[in-house]
């Protein structure tokens, strides 16, 4: 029964007093805390997974973290589905670091989290195996692991607090179910990049290249934009393996994909059809302006020099230029762009060749492709 004063009203305060007294106060203070922490992360993570990159999830989470406090050292340590080389973004007082944590190291610390896939602070890991005084330079205070479909593939440490004392139940609470959803946002976006690049070169595959020529097309079709296919292929790859091993082509294709992504324009893309064949789809320009593109990648390519068993090896490219056409077939464009391609081969190799429709293009191909016609 509740205390009442004369009247008939309740005595609030005394009611109060004695929630207060059992604890009934705080723990609701508690609940309210813990609610409106669970809303915030509920609409964090909605946000967090619909950014389209790596970057942008990272860049999403450092300001939520910022929001709360500064860490001495933060670090995203990502295992791509394929390949060996980890990704790291490390950070100090949230400012991009050149600094990486050591692979072997990683790889011990994956290695405990496979059986225990929780949040741990880092002490507690120290004290259970004292394995790890590679991390103490960057004064860690919680690891956390990254989980997905097909298992732990990277982890975020976080260091102790710039100002501050240690990381709160909350704190870390709202951190740990933050990098849960972070996993599943990376893990798709990593998956979706595996899924439309090449293994060997990180170009883009055969499929995916044609998908943006299809979108090329039909902006071109409506606001009159050009654009040009360029079709590369290593000359006398055969030779090249022959004389130097497989090894040596797989480091001259890894050594060309990089150039290519170098010389190009962000917006430009860059695609692997196979083999030795590449293929750029290079917006924004005129006749002209794809020869200098073209010209500027066959320069680029025969001033390469790329390391293999001690020596400093090089490969030239030839180039097939065809300019987009709105009322073609993106594989007819192809198609043209690898005659061009083939009348570089065949007049010499280690030149770039402009595809012109029409019979006078035709027989420009010709002369091309024969430069004893080119003489007459």
């Amino acid at each position: 029964m509740l205390e009442e004063k004369a009247g008939g009203a309740p005595d609030v305060l005394t009611q109060y007093n004695r929630l207060s007294q059992l604890g009934a106060i705080e723990n609701l203070e508690a609940l309210r805390l813990e609610n409106r922490e669970l809303d915030r992360l509920v609409t964090d993570a909605a946000a967090l997974v619909a950014l389209p990159s790596v970057p942008m999830m990272l860049d999403f989470v450092i300001d939520k973290v910022l929001e709360r406090f500064v860490p001495t050292f933060l670090a995203f340590v990502i295992e791509p589905p394929r390949g060996n080389r980890l990704s790291q973004f490390c950070y100090r007082n949230l400012k991009p670091s050149d600094e990486e944590i050591p692979i072997d190291c990683y790889r011990r610390i994956k290695s405990r989290f496979l059986s225990k896939p929780f949040t741990e602070r880092f002490d507690t890991i120290l004290a259970e195996t004292g394995e790890y005084p590679e991390l103490e330079p960057f004064s860690p205070e919680l690891v956390f692991p990254m989980r997905g479909i097909d298992g732990l593939y990277g982890i975020v440490v976080l260091g102790s607090k710039v100002v501050g004392d240690e990381y709160s139940e909350v704190e870390t609470m709202y951190l740990d179910r933050l990098t849960r959803f972070l996993a599943v946002g990376i893990q798709n976006g990593l998956h979706h990049q595996s899924s439309i690049t090449d293994a060997k070169t990180g170009l883009y595959n055969h499929e995916f290249f044609m998908r943006r020529l299809a979108e090329e097309q039909s902006r071109s079709s409506r606001n009159g934009a050009q654009a040009c296919i360029l079709m590369l292929d290593v000359d006398r790859f055969k030779r090249f393996n022959d004389s130097h091993g497989h090894l040596a082509g797989d480091a001259a294709l890894e050594a060309l994909a990089s150039t290519l992504k170098a010389v190009m324009r962000t917006g430009d893309a860059v695609g692997r059809f196979g083999g030795e064949e590449f293929c750029v789809l290079a917006l924004d320009c005129d006749p002209r302006g794809a020869m200098d593109a073209a010209e500027r990648v066959r320069r680029a390519v025969e001033s390469m020099r790329f390391p293999h068993d001690g020596k400093d090896l090089s490969i030239t490219v030839s180039v097939g230029v065809r300019m987009l056409d709105p009322l073609i077939d993106p594989k007819d464009l192809l198609d043209d762009a690898d005659k061009a391609l083939y009348a570089s081969k065949s007049g010499g190799r280690n030149r770039c060749t402009l595809f012109r429709p029409g019979l006078l293009g035709r027989a420009a191909l010709l002369r091309a492709a024969d430069p004893k016609l080119g003489r007459r």
